[in-house]
């Protein structure tokens, strides 16, 4: 599984960086990629959305780049660092071969249909139908319900998506999303890829089931009554109750609900959840909310979430990955964290691109800390938190090419 140098270049800048800083950086960047940039992702934490507009043509004009997308951020991450605490942008350049990138605009109306789906496919149009894969950015005070999701599965055919919702300015309660030099408030933004090159999905939450599976047996659209035909607070207490006293200490402001994802699996362990914060109890009725609909005969498990457990199993899938794309070659990356990992989570800066880079060598690693994290699994483009969802852009390996081969 090689990682092949030349095909993406990744910078980090400052808030304190001049323009003509940028300009000099565009126009330099070219001679270190193997041929001109496919697309650019940017992402820029909230102190810099001022300047965006103006770096945006900077880079599209004097970097030659003619798709550029991205959006705020509550953290950006590039090279070997996750800037969590200073302001600045993460700008990366990609040159995949024989590979077309196209860049659009999906309006908030186009959402806030009976028929998304239609207007999803209406919107995309022929433009995008031979797509392989997706790189999605979404406003989540205007998209924020995750069941247009499927959707975008319909409208795509089911390609790989990945991405995440921008980062929300304190004062204004409002994300910026980035394309082609424009910023909009409202709906979300896409890069669709065709050709050689795709995207190769990866998607760790960091928590582990406790206690057993229970069938749901009455819900209400996202309110859970029952399981195993009792109360489901009841159920939590007593799951708590039962509980090691190191993870009961654990599970304070950390326990959540992770829904199966594959019924037909006899046992389920970390990473075979989507996993959903508890949004509400009702001490009274015994019920809990949750952000997504549910069904009665769905199974679900109590989760915890710690830095032991995110770790390990990143390190895990990182490694497993590692061995599927033998045959392939990693030419760039995207990573979208969640804002609840990082220091947050870990106590250190820089967890996750370290770990990549562990398993990944000289791997360039763009992206930026999100507020809940999209990535395709088992066929499905989901919505995440507490998530890392890593985009590995892969295409079959050429032995002409020079390689530098990573250590596992």
């Amino acid at each position: 599984m090689p990682v092949s140098t030349g095909y993406s270049v990744v910078k980090f800048f400052s808030l304190e960086n001049t323009d003509l800083e940028i300009e000099n950086w565009a126009k330099a960047v070219g001679s270190d990629l193997r041929g001109a940039p496919t697309f650019g992702l940017l992402f820029a934490s909230i102190e810099c959305l001022h300047r965006i507009q103006e770096i945006s043509e900077i880079l599209q004009i004097y970097g030659r780049i003619p798709h550029l997308i991205g959006c705020s951020s509550n953290g950006v991450i590039a090279e070997s660092r996750e800037i969590e605490n200073e302001p600045g942008i993460s700008v990366a350049l990609y040159y995949l071969p024989e590979t077309r990138a196209r860049a659009i605009h999906i309006p908030e109306q186009t959402f806030q249909s009976p028929q998304t789906a239609r207007n999803l496919k209406r919107l995309l149009g022929a433009g995008h139908s031979q797509a392989n894969s997706w790189i999605l950015f979404g406003a989540s005070e205007s998209v924020s319900d995750e069941s247009w999701l499927q959707d975008w599965d319909k409208a795509t055919g089911q390609a790989v998506t990945i991405g995440g919702f921008a980062g929300v300015a304190p004062e204004t309660l409002h994300s910026a999303l980035f394309i082609n030099g424009k910023i909009k408030d409202e709906g979300a933004v896409a890069l669709s890829l065709e050709g050689e090159v795709h995207i190769e999905p990866l998607i760790s939450q960091g928590c582990r089931p406790v206690g057993s599976p229970w069938t749901v047996t009455q819900a209400q659209k996202n309110i859970i009554h029952k399981i195993g035909n009792r109360p489901i607070l009841e159920v939590l207490r007593d799951t708590l109750e039962g509980m090691s006293r190191a993870d009961q200490q654990q599970a304070r402001g950390n326990i959540f609900i992770g829904l199966v994802l594959d019924e037909y699996k006899a046992s389920f362990g970390t990473g075979d959840f989507l996993v959903r914060n508890l949004a509400a109890i009702d001490p009274q009725s015994g019920a809990v909310a949750i952000a997504t609909p549910l069904r009665v005969g769905q199974n679900l498990q109590f989760q915890i979430r710690d830095a032991l457990t995110a770790s390990i199993d990143f390190e895990q899938l990182l490694k497993q990955k590692a061995k599927d794309l033998k045959d392939v070659e990693v030419l760039g990356s995207c990573l979208c964290d969640c804002i609840g990992r990082g220091c947050s989570l870990y106590g250190v800066p820089d967890h996750d691109i370290s770990m990549i880079h562990s398993i990944f060598p000289e791997l360039p690693v763009c992206g930026l800390f999100c507020n809940g994290e999209f990535a395709t699994q088992k066929n499905r483009t989901l919505l995440h938190g507490y998530a890392a969802s890593l985009g590995l852009f892969v295409r079959e390996r050429k032995s002409t090419e020079l390689a530098v081969i990573p250590q596992s």
